[in-house]
């Protein structure tokens, strides 16, 4: 859509869902018993001030704005005209715009009359000339004339506070200037700590560099944190503790000025000439013009509108769908990630189970030879041999995993700062990494048998009395209830180490390699987190694994039998040496790293986009982004009511809601 040469950009449904929150809580009229509710322009005018314009201010300031909403001159706005309003408060160029609407009376006006900039040129001689004998001003036009008399305005009332002509005037006359051309709350921290910018140690003067560096960065405060984000992005940490050094964050950004950094660290150190401090103290500041910005009613609003770490308030039955709704996203994701990745298992297995110390003797020199053999033999069929078990079990031992790692670590997780103890990370791995065992033991002892019962096939096709291919229920019954947990040590002893060492990982890869929680993360940084994550975490529990596969398979005629876990690990160890522990190793990280990345990638993305009722999946991320938007309209707006009020004569009375004149026609 198209206003005035301005192209509208779809706000995010977060934003959408916000602006409609306070829609409904402000809306104070009601045309027809059965229409939907209205809003008033007293309604309006509170709903969207920023709270440094008080109440006053915004009764007779922003409540000219009314006139650009009410797209219908009904004089009363639907919810639809309101969300349309916070649209073209996030345009870039909403500090000209909105005012040059306001006098035009239409959003679709190209110019205005030339007599509605009244005392907005008054004092500048050369617009004063160029605007003589004109009778329309275009919107660029006037967003220069707009732009140069807030510029000239701010000089002229500094040199008028500067009576001793000395460049320099008082920390309150600063503040006073300064609330009147950029949005300052005279009791915030800021505003405390203007005296602090002087630029001489024997006086609390404030000198016309560092009062107009003030004044720009108090402009647009969403530059302040945009410059941050740029900064911290070279840290290795984000937290609010982290230290930063003045000369590391003026390389790391150039949307500040040299002295707009030096006035940010004084004012976020709390000292003069600072030359370091927190990210936290420069997040106050922000903090600080926001509380200045920000509508009473979005400070209002529930608690849900920013992100919150404490668990939503569920009922037992909800509570139990949701772990429900858990355990099915994590089955359909395990099972996806089971079926990308099998072949590489299959491989893996049987390369675990050459029982042959001589080279010469083994079926397989590696892991490429391996796979190449079972290709020629069986086809590639052969590759997918046991898949039917696998996807049946994994969708289970996925998604108890999945599910007991999510509720374990939700408890575990603190409710007020949203983050987690170390120990408390391995804790909830290695519960869910034992919960497993009860659904991945029968599953891998069945699998297992299928993927090596090609090989025992192959070596006894020219026997009297060949093996018989089995299928998964025959040997099903030939282990029997108690058959098909042997190994179950093993399997713990695999499995508890390898949830505690991966899902710790891959919380630490998100949130300290991609920084999640600073932004939303992609398909390719999930899917890579899960992969590197089931690096160690396979490779340092392949013992567990080697040991668990031959207490597993079937043993062949002339193969050593073990008796248990600890008679299996000295058996491999004296026969085959150390080395035998870690046969597999690398096909069994080929094959763990791509499967885990896949299924983590898909139960995080089938939670974004089919999330359980209720719940939202808006990270710190979004609501830091859904903060600075807020930043930068409601900067766009209050520079938009100060434009208003340098052009306020008797020809413009404020708070004078005329009915719109009918769109102005564009000059040639």
């Amino acid at each position: 859509m198209t206003t005035g040469g301005s192209t509208q950009q779809p706000l995010p449904a977060s934003d959408v869902s916000r602006i409609s929150e306070i829609f409904d809580a402000y809306a104070d009229a009601q045309p027809t018993p059965q229409g939907p509710r209205c809003m008033t322009p007293a309604a309006f005018a509170k709903a969207i001030a920023p709270s440094v314009a008080g109440a006053d201010g915004a009764a007779s300031l922003y409540a000219a704005f009314f006139a650009v909403a009410d797209r219908d001159g009904r004089g009363l706005l639907t919810k639809d005209d309101f969300v349309y309003f916070q649209t073209l408060l996030g345009q870039n160029d909403a500090a000209s715009r909105l005012p040059f609407y306001a006098a035009s009376r239409s959003a679709a006006a190209g110019t205005i009359e030339a007599s509605a900039l009244g005392r907005l040129i008054a004092t500048d001689a050369a617009a004063s000339n160029y605007v003589k004998g004109k009778t329309q001003v275009s919107y660029a036009e006037f967003a220069q004339l707009v732009e140069s008399a807030r510029a000239d305005r701010i000089r002229s009332a500094f040199a008028a506070a500067d009576a001793s002509a000395s460049g320099s005037i008082r920390p309150d006359q600063a503040s006073a200037i300064a609330r009147e051309f950029a949005p300052l709350d005279p009791a915030g921290v800021v505003a405390s700590r203007i005296s602090l910018l002087s630029q001489s140690p024997d006086s609390d003067a404030v000198g016309y560099p560092a009062f107009l560096a003030l004044i720009s960065l108090l402009s647009d405060p969403s530059r302040i944190r945009r410059a941050v984000d740029e900064a911290a992005g070279h840290l290795s940490t984000k937290s609010d503790a982290a230290h930063i050094a003045l000369p590391e964050f003026a390389s790391a950004t150039s949307l500040l000025t040299p002295l707009e950094i030096d006035v940010l660290f004084t004012l976020a150190a709390g000292h003069a000439a600072a030359d370091s401090t927190t990210l936290g103290s420069i997040n106050e500041v922000v903090q600080s013009c926001y509380e200045s910005l920000a509508p009473e009613s979005v400070k209002q609003q529930p608690a849900k509108a920013t992100a919150s770490h404490a668990r939503p308030s569920r009922t037992v039955t909800q509570e139990l769908l949701f772990q429900a709704y858990n355990f099915a996203v994590g089955a359909v994701a395990g099972g996806i990630g089971a079926a990308v990745v099998y072949p590489i298992d299959l491989v893996k297995t049987r390369m675990q189970n050459q029982r042959a110390a001589v080279v010469g003797e083994m079926m397989y020199k590696n892991s490429m030879d391996c796979f190449r053999k079972v290709i020629r033999n069986e086809g590639i069929v052969g590759l997918y041999r046991g898949l039917g078990p696998q996807l049946v079990g994994v969708a289970p031992e996925k998604a108890i995993k999945l599910t007991v790692n999510d509720f374990v670590r939700a408890r575990l997780t603190d409710r007020d700062t949203g983050k987690i103890a170390f120990a408390s990370e391995l804790f909830a791995g290695a519960m869910a990494g034992g919960s497993q065992v009860v659904f991945t033991n029968p599953l891998e002892i069945v699998k297992i048998r299928l993927q090596v019962q090609g090989e025992m096939l192959k070596e006894t096709a020219g026997n009297a009395a060949p093996i018989v291919r089995r299928g998964a229920i025959t040997i099903i019954k030939e282990l029997g209830l108690l058959g098909l947990y042997k190994g179950a040590s093993a399997c713990l002893l695999r499995d508890v180490p390898f949830s505690a060492i991966y899902f710790s990982c891959y919380s630490h890869l998100k949130t300290d390699v991609f920084r999640e929680g600073e932004r939303r993360l992609g398909i390719i940084d999930l899917l890579l987190a899960g992969a590197i994550a089931g690096m160690p975490a396979a490779y340092l529990t392949t013992p567990a694994d080697v040991i668990k596969t031959r207490l597993q398979v079937v043993a062949r005629k002339g193969d050593t039998v073990y008796n248990g876990l600890m008679d299996a690990a000295r058996k491999i160890y004296k026969e085959e040496g150390f080395k035998a522990f870690f046969k597999g190793g690398p096909a069994r990280i080929v094959r763990s790293s791509p499967q885990f990345g896949t299924t983590l990638m898909c139960y995080e993305l089938i939670h974004r986009m089919v999330p359980f009722p209720g719940e939202s999946h808006d990270t710190p991320a979004d609501s830091a982004a859904q903060k600075t938007r807020l930043l930068s309209s409601q900067a766009s707006l209050f520079h938009a009511g100060n434009a208003l009020r340098l052009m306020h004569d008797a020809n413009y009375k404020f708070g004078t809601l005329a009915q719109p004149a009918k769109p102005a026609t564009p000059s040639a």
